[in-house]
């Protein structure tokens, strides 16, 4: 297991990544391809074109010091696992011209000088679900829930899961004394009573995970970012992207991020519902595991409180960030008042 790694702060300049994602193309013999820049977030996401044929490919070039070259290899390591041994659908690395999927490229302009690592994905044709269509998202958690499962089970038997180096993500990494995302205490919209009521909300969680405790059972190899973003729906099949942040954590922390950013809707309660059916339909959650879902849930609304403040120039930061504080603070209130009490029927899921 590995917990290092934190991102050194770049220019976000769309002129310097363009240039990169072109220095990319001839890694691949890919000059006659154009690059389209996605998005700006942890990474930088382009959709890669042919342009006699149309065939599409994804490229993604991390920031300086967010991964090591180890974390990366086992990013993809278990990539190529879970293709073997699971029906997950997950997009598959592809090798440059040198034979590796990892390459290199160097910014060595005047204004700075950094060296990125990049790496090409197989396109998957699918879109994200839509929130505004609830028949469907709601159905398509279910689905998310047995992938879950599926996704956890592999975790505890795969003889290399506690080998990989990739972050830990525990308490103290998401929203304690050192969060790789950032501290939410900095968000620009807080004052004094709403920081007292979230440090009271993170000491309760903190409190109850504790008592949870880390154990193989509730603690192994997760995904850490299953929200909308990065899922794909194709027909009947529901396909899973984006691994970057992959890690050791809480299984439950994967129903947490599958919700990130719709937490306080009224939809989530029937799609975390229904994640638990799913998931119960592949495996068993304890009373233990359903009584810290809103825990869990906490946690992640704050780490992504952190993640938007530290984060304010990217893509999905600008389009998200609007009414986030009031919604965590509404969240954190209900948090509070409940102590983490499952909601009801989420005990007892029904279809």
């Amino acid at each position: 297991m590995s917990d290092a790694g934190t991102a050194v702060t770049v220019r976000m300049d769309k002129n310097l990544f363009d240039t990169l994602a072109r220095n990319a193309l001839e890694k691949y013999g890919m000059e006659d391809w154009q690059p389209d820049l996605l998005q700006l977030s942890e990474n930088i996401t382009y959709l890669l074109q042919k342009k006699s044929t149309g065939e599409k490919a994804i490229l993604r070039i991390s920031r300086p010091g967010y991964h090591t070259v180890d974390e990366l290899e086992s990013e993809l390591k278990w990539i190529e696992q879970i293709k073997k041994d699971t029906p997950i659908i997950v997009a598959s690395p592809l090798k440059g011209l040198d034979g590796e999927y990892i390459q290199f490229l160097k910014d060595d302009s005047k204004k700075a000088y950094a060296l990125y690592t990049c790496i090409l994905f197989e396109f998957m044709e699918g879109s994200a679900p839509d929130e505004s269509d609830e028949d469907t998202i709601i159905k398509r958690f279910f689905n998310l829930g047995e992938i879950s499962a599926c996704l956890h089970q592999h975790s505890k038997t795969w003889k290399d899961a506690n080998t990989l180096h990739r972050f830990v993500w525990d308490h103290h990494a998401m929203i304690g004394n050192n969060p790789k995302w950032g501290f939410w205490q900095n968000a620009p919209d807080l004052d004094v009573h709403k920081i007292n009521l979230l440090e009271s909300a993170q000491m309760l969680i903190q409190k109850r995970l504790k008592v949870y405790g880390r154990n193989s059972r509730n603690f192994g190899l997760i995904h850490a970012d299953l929200r909308l973003a990065n899922l794909l729906i194709d027909g009947d099949d529901l396909k899973v992207i984006d691994f970057d942040d992959c890690g050791y954590g809480w299984y439950l922390h994967d129903l947490a991020s599958a919700i990130s950013f719709i937490e306080t809707k009224p939809i989530t309660k029937k799609m975390v519902i229904n994640w638990i059916a799913g998931y119960q339909k592949i495996s068993p959650l304890a009373q233990e595991d359903l009584d810290e879902i809103s825990t869990f849930i906490m946690q992640r609304r704050l780490q992504l409180l952190g993640w938007l403040t530290s984060h304010s120039e990217s893509t999905p930061a600008k389009a998200l960030s609007a009414g986030f504080t009031g919604g965590t603070i509404a969240l954190a209130e209900e948090y509070l008042k409940t102590e983490a009490v499952p909601k009801p029927g989420w005990s007892r899921p029904k279809v």
